[in-house]
């Protein structure tokens, strides 16, 4: 998230073993106590924008392990207690492991095996971006975090203010970031980072763009790709659009628990 290395040590640790935009002028970054606040954490430091006590939310760090033993680490957001919802492109074929961090009060963490993950059959690469970027990872257990909804009741519209949350760059901790969208298509949502606000980088593919209904946070969006490398100014995010109705149906296929509001 470029907003701003606590835990770039236990990431590593756990590979071993196992980007975006800004709105207009009228729209003003909110306080890191609002920040965190969105998916139920709190600031590390004061004026931050990372958070501290991860088992308290719902923003998932996934590690990955591909076809040639190779490590990298994505996001997710979870659905219920043993789904996951993260990016397709973070689980291509051949993919050997997948694991989600489980973090205790005192900061250890451990790696839980995903059982099985499924990437949306129509998953595909155009000239435009990801389309269909969505899988669901299952868990063998249950997660101690949070659930986050999905929100349906409300499409997502042009000039809308989004929260964004991700373990990715530059410093691969949980990170909130805050944008507004330019662009909303049955596929996609997304923005043109101008260096205002926030903006997705890698290691944030997969987590969750959302945003409150009726004081509930809900999930509008995912992580899924950038066009300028290190998630700079002038960068084009876009991320998938989960009330877009092949996501939305995909999903409720394979998270039938999932709340909605």
């Amino acid at each position: 998230m470029k907003i701003g290395r606590k835990y770039l040590g236990v990431v590593m640790a756990l590979l071993l073993v196992a980007c975006g935009g800004g709105g207009g002028d009228e729209v003003s970054l909110p306080s890191a106590a609002e920040l965190c606040g969105s998916v139920g954490v709190q600031p590390k430091i004061a004026n931050g924008s990372n958070c501290a006590t991860p088992e308290k939310t719902p923003v998932i760090l996934l590690v990955v392990v591909g076809a040639e033993g190779n490590s990298s680490i994505c996001s997710g957001v979870l659905l219920t207690p043993v789904k996951v919802l993260t990016a397709a492109h973070c689980v291509p074929a051949g993919t050997r492991r997948v694991a989600a961090a489980v973090w205790r009060a005192d900061g250890s963490v451990t790696a839980l095996n995903a059982s099985g993950w499924v990437p949306h059959p129509g998953f595909a690469q155009s000239s435009t971006g990801y389309v269909n970027d969505a899988a669901v990872v299952t868990l063998p257990g249950a997660m101690p975090n949070p659930t986050m909804p999905l929100l349906v009741s409300q499409p997502s519209s042009v000039g809308d203010s989004v929260f964004l949350s991700g373990w990715g760059g530059p410093g691969f901790e949980l990170a909130v970031g805050f944008a507004s969208l330019t662009t909303v298509n049955d596929n996609h949502v997304g923005f043109t980072y101008t260096g205002k606000l926030s903006n997705a980088c890698a290691g944030d593919s997969g987590g969750p763009v959302y945003r409150a209904v009726g004081g509930r946070q809900g999930v509008v969006g995912l992580t899924s790709s950038g066009t300028v490398a290190n998630c700079e100014v002038g960068d084009r995010s876009l991320f998938t659009n989960t009330q877009g109705a092949s996501v939305l149906n995909f999903i409720r296929s394979q998270a039938p628990g999932a709340a909605e509001i």
